[in-house]
């Protein structure tokens, strides 16, 4: 009997152990609707259609939605619709009203309204905002990628990163959603927009105090070996080539992302005017350089990047240094690599001038022929 009693409170601690691991999981704070739009959209449809736009009992338009008043998914649809700005109450409340925002999609007096009205509410929800605006456009990096930026610089508890995927993904293919577009839900950048509007080249990052000073980037738009995962580019620029070059004083440039890889005049024009450029070389990418054979041939600083295990280029690795980061882009390996390409960017800068150019290195030796 003894034996017995003991199994059973073994027992009974697991399960409560269990229970409690379960709640501490459920109970991580959502700064996102859980619920994708499209879905939140039929709460605005319920009261629209029931009860002609006025305030609507819970139990009303759970009906019209198709799900019971007491189930947990009625409960994350109205959190969704209320997190999205269109709807207030919840459950427990007398009725579920329409917000101003709400009320202006309902009754949307033509197509492109409604559409601009979504995109509202998706902007609404701030780390959607503010995700669409550091990718600088809906597509995002391979989970592992986005992982590091979602806890690092958005603060995302990991048990939600994937999840959070899901729904901005969903989101976005929804409202056709491709690049980061101006509304009347606090607007954007100057820049952002710039790069909505066609510009070959869009301003990323801003330096804490204005210096005058441009940094173009020059490095692949997307991965084209196996080495490299889907994304991988887009998180060398925004967790370690932004923050470097802003640190060392630099507005920080680049292609637009969103469009094409064509090298436009614009960008032939940014990369010889830029004060300095940072060239990435891993996987040897063509257009990548061709604009740094232009840097090279004008003789213009450029500071030179690869991921480690990337094989030379030519001459130039011979010649100019060039500053391996590591591919895994770990906070510990980022930790090291921002300060690493700080100092290698300002020793570019402040040397210009001073140390003897690619080019009149093969003037030389020319020469000496």
């Amino acid at each position: 009997m003894a034996t017995a009693k003991k199994t059973k409170t073994k027992s009974g601690r697991a399960r409560k152990g269990a229970t409690e691991e379960t709640g501490k999981r459920q109970n991580i704070r959502r700064p996102y609707p859980r619920l994708p739009l499209e879905k939140a959209l039929s709460v605005v449809a319920a009261i629209k259609t029931k009860n002609g736009g006025n305030p609507l009992s819970p139990a009303l338009v759970a009906e019209y939605c198709g799900v019971s008043v007491t189930n947990s998914d009625f409960v994350y649809l109205l959190a969704s619709t209320s997190q999205f700005g269109l709807t207030t109450g919840t459950t427990r409340s007398e009725a579920i009203a329409l917000t101003d925002l709400g009320r202006q999609l309902a009754y949307a007096g033509s197509h492109s309204e409604e559409e601009l009205l979504k995109k509202q509410a998706f902007l609404s929800v701030d780390i959607f905002k503010r995700v669409l605006e550091h990718y600088r456009g809906s597509q995002l990096p391979e989970l592992k990628y986005l992982g590091n930026t979602l806890k690092n610089q958005f603060g995302l508890p990991e048990p939600l990163h994937d999840e959070f995927s899901r729904v901005f993904r969903e989101n976005t293919q929804y409202l056709k959603l491709t690049s980061f577009e101006g509304d009347a839900a606090g607007g954007t950048s100057e820049d952002i927009e710039q790069a909505n509007d066609g510009s070959a080249s869009v301003v990323i990052g801003q330096p804490k105090r204005k210096t005058g000073q441009v940094c173009f980037v020059i490095m692949p738009f997307n991965e084209r070996s196996s080495l490299y995962s889907k994304g991988f580019f887009t998180e060398v620029l925004n967790s370690l080539i932004i923050p470097a070059a802003t640190e060392a004083g630099f507005e920080v440039r680049t292609a637009n992302r969103q469009g094409t890889e064509i090298i436009h005049s614009t960008i032939v024009n940014e990369v010889m005017e830029a004060d300095l450029a940072i060239c990435d070389l891993t996987e040897h990418n063509p257009n990548v350089l061709f604009e740094l054979g232009m840097r090279l041939a004008n003789e213009k600083p450029v500071a030179l990047i690869h991921a480690e295990g990337t094989d030379r280029v030519f001459d130039v690795d011979n010649v100019l240094r060039v500053l391996p980061y590591s591919p895994n882009l770990w906070r510990t390996t980022l930790e090291k690599d921002i300060p690493s390409l700080r100092e290698h960017v300002t020793a570019t800068w402040e040397n210009r001038g001073k140390s003897e150019t690619y080019i009149g290195v093969l003037r030389k030796l020319r020469t000496a022929k």
